[in-house]
């Protein structure tokens, strides 16, 4: 089949990566010293799939056996439901009250944090003779959403748990990762509230406490279920038990190509306010269509790279929505329509005859280095490239998808 991708920029997705990435955390999980069952897998699909595409990226989980999706709000599970309607989806944020009705409608299951948001759905459970998945959320100490794990949140859950209509298939808290002992305290404060409800006849399911980087920096803190996300799209934590045993591939890369090349004399100036001027020995610049409108961010100017034949070029003047200009003197041979590695690796470099290749400036650019150029953390850059910006999905070096939001169909 051939696909036409209508821009130059676009994010390039290696299925094979995701899916070896996909493979490791099941692997990961399995391996739980003293359990005879492992723990569910919930894998965290917000924000668009850390911006990979939900639907493509759900299609692939769903058939390499993932327990659970997990989603932000509603109309992301409302988008993963159309497409799955028989796999397991959970909120985890919140849902506004009026909407809840549509939550129970579509068999989604619901994070509630308060005695109302039972109620409201045990009413609409026994209106529609079914049951409704929740799973209550603890504020142990992020301070964010969350039901308080003391006296009066025993009997709050205790209440919903007697409600008709109402299963109470799950409980999780979120770590706030700030440093070990805080971790721990918010752990025990969990499990304290989880027993104190076990003394009072409540067993729930389904516990749950740890994303990414408590699953693989607390092993102990697994319980039923774990809930990976940024470690799938090959962003995994550091300074964990498994750093050397991990892995994980990259699975993405941001390309485009040249546009345009331009010499320019000394004291020559590019783009707006001319913040970036030609030295004394002139230079070479490369316009590039992508800007800040597409997520790259109009911060990295004058400080980021990118990667042409193998070069690294400094970017060069300030990023405007559409465009952006590197200076690329010192790359031999640059051509317009050269193409361009902006984040990520280079997937046909990364898997060529199915070996991973070392990484390194050649065919990298790091979402680690790129989150430094910002001060800003891995996933804000992941998720923030924007819908303009074609998706394509590849398998074994061969495009089999193609996702253009703006073009649908």
């Amino acid at each position: 089949m051939v696909y036409t991708i209508f821009r130059d920029t676009r994010y390039e997705i290696d299925l094979d990566a995701l899916g070896h990435n996909i493979a490791r955390v099941q692997a990961i999980v399995a391996d739980q010293a003293g359990r005879s069952d492992r723990p569910k897998v919930a894998a965290v699909l917000k924000s668009d799939a850390y911006g990979f595409g939900a639907i493509p990226t759900a299609r692939l989980m769903v058939e390499m056996g993932i327990d659970f999706l997990a989603v932000a709000c509603l109309p992301e599970a409302l988008e993963l439901r159309k497409a799955f309607p028989q796999q397991p989806i959970l909120i985890m944020g919140y849902t506004p009250d009026p909407l809840l009705s549509l939550s129970l409608e579509q068999d989604i299951h619901q994070t509630i944090f308060h005695v109302r948001q039972a109620e409201i759905l045990s009413r609409y459970a026994v209106e529609a003779a079914k049951q409704a998945n929740v799973h209550v959320k603890i504020d142990t100490g992020m301070n964010r959403l969350g039901l308080d794990p003391d006296e009066q949140g025993v009997k709050q859950v205790m209440t919903m748990a007697a409600l008709p209509g109402i299963n109470l298939e799950g409980m999780f808290t979120h770590l706030a990762l700030e440093s070990r002992q805080s971790d721990y305290r918010q752990f025990e404060r969990f499990m304290d509230f989880s027993r104190a409800l076990e003394k009072q006849g409540l067993e729930i399911p389904i516990k749950h406490v740890c994303d990414s980087i408590g699953m693989l920096r607390y092993p102990e803190f697994r319980l039923d279920m774990v809930r990976p996300g940024a470690i799938f799209y090959g962003a995994p934590p550091m300074r964990t038990p498994y750093d050397d045993l991990l892995d994980i591939r990259v699975p993405f890369a941001l390309k485009t190509r040249i546009s345009r090349l331009r010499t320019l004399a000394p004291g020559e100036g590019v783009g707006y306010d001319f913040s970036w001027k030609a030295p004394e020995t002139g230079a070479v610049l490369a316009t590039l269509p992508i800007g800040y409108s597409d997520g790259y961010k109009r911060a990295l100017s004058n400080k980021g790279y990118v990667l042409i034949r193998g070069h690294r070029a400094p970017l060069a003047g300030l990023i405007c929505m559409d465009q952006c200009t590197v200076d690329v003197t010192t790359v031999p041979g640059v051509q317009a329509g050269d193409d361009v590695l902006l984040l990520g690796q280079d997937s046909m470099v990364l898997h060529e005859n199915g070996q991973k290749a070392d990484s390194g400036p050649a065919h990298e650019i790091p979402v680690l280095e790129m989150a430094g150029w910002l001060g800003t953390n891995r996933n804000e850059v992941l998720t923030a490239i924007g819908r303009r910006v074609p998706r394509v999905y590849r398998k074994k070096g061969t495009i089999t998808e193609v996702k253009d939001y703006l073009i649908p169909g």
